[in-house]
């Protein structure tokens, strides 16, 4: 896995440059022809080119909380976080960033039920960039706040989704990065946790941790985030306050996504292009 290229002296905790991303998808066939009636029974798929964006340019300021709005469903929050994290390299221009931009796509989908807790720990705290006596030494803080108990050397097969969730969430901020890019919901867990989370996310906003935050509802990005962009039409359609930018789209039409529900695209290292690579 390639370094990710880290610019301290840049002003700015990251800069889009110019960038232009296409993306091949599979696509269901259409048409109402026997053969095309055929073909999707028989789960046929064709390959698709889309332009995903054609010529971002951007900065965000240190310390900003700022959300993620899709103008329609085609316009892709997922490829901006892996942009910003850099998971997923551009076809031109840059993404420079200032520290490591951890993020968080799928939680539950990211343990794998056939190892331990604490070997799932391990994997996801590697995967973020954490090394294993990093992971030994914020052990202790990773357990307590995600209540894992003796479920720690159980298989992960016998956790509940909800707990899944809440494995990666605490791994990924026991990573004390100073910028995170999450797709999902930005607090797992049930109520309790849940005020265990707003106070330890609030608590990095006011010490000048970055986020990015996709996929949330609209009462939820209104308390956190400080800044909003609507992508949408391959770039950048507004960026401003958080409620001018859900009156644009609706504030029904953003609602928090469902960690379970699988998607394309959507893991830490998943996709067709080459990544974790330098810029």
């Amino acid at each position: 896995m390639a370094r990710i290229h880290i610019d301290e002296s840049l002003p700015y905790a990251l800069e889009f440059d110019d960038v232009r991303l296409t993306m091949t998808r599979r696509r269901r066939r259409r048409g109402q022809g026997r053969a095309d009636r055929l073909r999707r029974l028989a789960q046929d798929t064709r390959k698709v080119t889309e332009e995903v964006f054609t010529g971002l340019s951007l900065t965000v300021e240190p310390g900003e909380a700022v959300a993620l709005i899709p103008r329609d469903r085609r316009s892709m929050t997922v490829e901006f976080i892996r942009l910003a994290a850099g998971t997923l390299i551009p076809d031109h221009g840059h993404v420079h960033r200032r520290d490591l931009v951890i993020p968080i796509l799928r939680r539950a989908g990211l343990v794998n039920a056939r190892l331990t807790v604490r070997q799932n720990i391990f994997v996801v705290g590697i995967l973020l960039g954490m090394s294993p006596e990093e992971i030994n030494e914020r052990m202790d803080w990773i357990v307590t706040t995600a209540g894992l108990g003796k479920a720690l050397d159980g298989y992960a097969r016998a956790c509940p989704p909800e707990l899944r969730r809440r494995i990666v969430w605490t791994t990924s901020m026991a990573a004390q990065a100073r910028a995170y890019a999450t797709q999902g919901s930005l607090i797992v867990g049930d109520e309790a946790f849940r005020e265990v989370g707003w106070a330890h996310v609030e608590k990095l906003r006011e010490d000048g941790v970055t986020f990015l935050v996709a996929g949330q509802n609209a009462r939820v990005l209104e308390r956190f985030c400080t800044r909003a962009l609507v992508l949408g039409e391959g770039g950048i359609v507004f960026d401003g306050t958080v409620s001018a930018a859900l009156d644009l789209v609706g504030r029904a039409s953003v609602q928090e996504d469902d960690d379970e529900e699988p998607e394309q695209d959507v893991d830490l290292l998943d996709g067709d292009r080459d990544e974790w690579r330098a810029d």
